[in-house]
């Protein structure tokens, strides 16, 4: 069971709404059939509320150990019908507990990797897959600016060194969902520049890491009369942006171009010196997790009959799938031995100094997050 350290008041109107450890909190009575759920009592607002508020499970009917396997069945591959099938549930079911886990996922997100202070090697990627049908005709594109189906691109920013899953935008490849990547990416870095940015040659990306990252230099005015010169956007000295370019023949990879777009070459070195995982420019981590989100998510599993029908459902289970990642998959590189010579598996939130230990699915799903 967890502690009383792990959860928040959740009065949004509570001096200490969403604050935790405060020690505002206590164990106060039974909820639920067979009074099971516990009860939790506010001293600082006098408020009573159930240790599932906040939580996947929130007002739900089910009991918890069919809630969570209906979830677990799908993080590990499975599609509705078969998990509604396996779980004994009905397929509506099922995807209303993913949609419930998507909102989760976002806002523990937000709180457990609101920063990644250890971040310097970044590399992003853009991940097909597809909702209702591969291609959506001309006149539904003009119909509505809501996507519906058709492509949906993850657009993905991964620790290098890590693994650590920094950003996830899922929608169509477009330029402005590439500047959320990169503003979610400063945002998360606690806007430092002293990183090594990696991609393919996706056109948006260089455009949107200048803007995102340009600071602007004012000019010296000129003599004479006349407005004064507009200040300049320069990139930072300590960042480097370089690109990734396979070029391939009958499936094969023939040549590899490597392209530095911000930074020199000895700013490239130095970073890569630095680096625990790289040694030159690669988008190999990257490709690596969506090769793993595959597995996890059957939505995108090629040639499936499982690919998603509705568009927010698909990114609701990608938000549920990647975020849990970080804190409840043990990457099999990462593991690291003991002072015995045993080896411990460790998950990318472990790597990024995040937290001590494997989260469980269920310890995911019964994390509270604040209300609001």
């Amino acid at each position: 069971m967890q502690p009383i350290e792990q959860f928040c008041c959740q009065n949004e109107k509570c001096a200490d709404h969403g604050i935790r450890g405060k020690g505002n909190l206590r164990f106060q009575g039974w909820s639920g059939q067979g009074k099971r759920i516990r009860m939790i009592f506010c001293r600082t607002c006098k408020a009573h509320f159930s240790e599932r508020k906040g939580t996947v499970l929130e007002q739900s009917r089910l009991s918890k150990e069919k809630a969570i396997s209906i979830l677990d069945h799908v993080r590990e591959g499975c599609g509705t019908r078969s998990t509604s099938r396996l779980v004994g549930v009905d397929k509506n079911t099922v995807t209303r507990y993913v949609r419930l886990a998507g909102a989760h996922a976002v806002k523990m997100h937000d709180e457990l990797v609101a920063v990644s202070p250890q971040t310097k090697e970044v590399q992003l990627d853009e991940k097909w897959s597809f909702v209702g049908k591969k291609k959506e005709d001309e006149n539904e594109q003009n119909v509505s600016t809501e996507p519906c189906c058709g492509q949906n691109w993850d657009h993905t920013a991964i620790d290098a060194e890590t693994r650590l899953l920094l950003s996830l935008v899922p929608g169509k490849r477009t330029a402005p969902n590439c500047l959320k990547l990169i503003e979610d990416v400063k945002k998360r870095t606690e806007g430092r520049t002293d990183i090594l940015i990696t991609s393919d040659e996706h056109a948006p990306y260089a455009s949107a890491i200048e803007q995102v990252y340009a600071e602007e230099v004012p000019q010296p005015k000129r003599p004479g009369p006349g407005r004064p010169p507009k200040p300049k956007r320069v990139m930072p000295e300590a960042l480097c942006y370089a690109t990734v370019c396979k070029k391939r023949e009958k499936s094969h990879v023939v040549q590899v171009i490597r392209t530095i777009v911000f930074g020199t070459v000895l700013l490239l070195m130095s970073l890569l010196a630095n680096s625990t995982a790289s040694n030159t420019i690669n988008t190999s981590f990257v490709e690596r997790n969506n090769g793993t989100d595959r597995a996890q998510n059957g939505r995108k599993v090629r040639k499936t009959y499982s690919f998603s029908k509705d568009w927010d459902l698909h990114n609701a289970a990608s938000y549920f799938i990647g975020f849990s990642y970080n804190f409840c998959w043990p990457v099999r590189t990462l593991r690291q031995k003991d002072l015995e010579g045993k080896w411990q598996k460790r998950t990318p939130a472990m790597a990024a100094g995040l937290t001590d230990h494997v989260w469980s699915l269920e310890e995911w799903l019964c994390y509270p997050v604040p209300a609001g």
